[in-house]
């Protein structure tokens, strides 16, 4: 299979739009899992809506930092199976070590298009944007685990061994406490839910590809996740629209602009009646002769 061939193989009509309908259908579900958890927990409407754009947008940055990883790995692996001859192929093989660090540079940069620029995320502080990212990357980790001993796919261990010296890099670092780095984990792990969404629609995604051929086996397990987060990201563009429009319009009384949660168990401990007891009180008024 040629690189044209194998490029034009993702794009084929009608396959390439069931699948991205497929990517819509669980990004709706998503969408519906968000939204009950956002109405149970809080009755107020604005900050149901605050809770509801909070765990869409966290679901986005965990899609965008595994698709920008996934992607120049994928980049690096059509490289060195396409490039076989030629000028570029002796400077690749020379210092392709070297530009995986620059693909790398790169990968940041394409997830700083995707949130700033693509779909700006405007809801996530800087700590949320952090926590997210960690969380984004202990998904890669399992995304590795699965192609290293389920796959059993022996290939990609160069790549795995780049992507934990980029994970310690990024959060050990000299000047970093102990302290800043446990919360950093504990902020991670309140992530943990939207990770096992984010892996549930990916795992639909490719038992669907896999089940008819449209993800090919031999093509590389890194090229085909990479296809699905590609669909994934263009699913999220298409659909984010689709909340902003659903709130858009409501207003809200500022008065009851705050957070009650609605779901909180209650006490199940009776409350004991007030006693009121009517007390005397006996004033002794001492006369004092000047």
């Amino acid at each position: 299979m040629s690189y044209s061939e194998y490029i034009q193989h993702y794009f084929t009509l009608p396959d390439c739009i069931i699948f991205l309908i497929l990517n819509i259908a669980v990004l709706a579900v998503i969408y519906f899992i968000f939204h009950v958890y956002a109405k149970c927990k809080y009755e107020d409407p604005r900050a149901m809506q605050h809770e509801f754009f909070s765990l869409s947008e966290r679901y986005y940055e965990l899609i965008f930092s595994g698709g920008s990883i996934i992607g120049f790995m994928a980049v690096y692996y059509l490289i060195n199976r396409f490039v076989t001859s030629g000028p570029f192929f002796r400077f690749w093989d020379s210092y392709k070590d070297y530009l995986l660090l620059v693909f790398m540079i790169i990968s940041i940069m394409f997830n700083s298009l995707c949130d700033h620029i693509l779909i700006r995320l405007k809801r996530l502080d800087k700590d949320e944007m952090a926590s997210i990212r960690l969380t984004g990357m202990l998904y890669m980790i399992i995304i590795f685990c699965y192609i290293k001993f389920i796959y059993e796919d022996n290939n990609y261990d160069m790549f795995i061994t780049y992507f934990l010296t980029l994970m310690i890099g990024r959060f050990v670092y000299f000047d970093a406490s102990f302290k800043d780095f446990i919360h950093c984990i504990k902020q991670a792990a309140y992530n943990i839910p939207i990770m096992l969404l984010g892996l549930s629609h990916l795992g639909i995604l490719c038992a669907y590809g896999y089940s008819t051929s449209y993800l090919l086996k031999h093509n590389g397990v890194i090229t085909n996740i990479f296809f699905s987060h590609l669909y994934m990201i263009v699913a999220i563009f298409i659909m984010h629209f689709v909340p902003e429009i659903h709130f858009k319009g409501k207003k809200y009384d500022d008065r009851n602009d705050h957070r009650r949660p609605k779901c909180k168990k209650k006490s199940s401990k009776p409350r004991r009646p007030r006693e009121v007891v009517d007390e005397e009180i006996d004033i002794d008024i001492e006369m004092i002769d000047l």
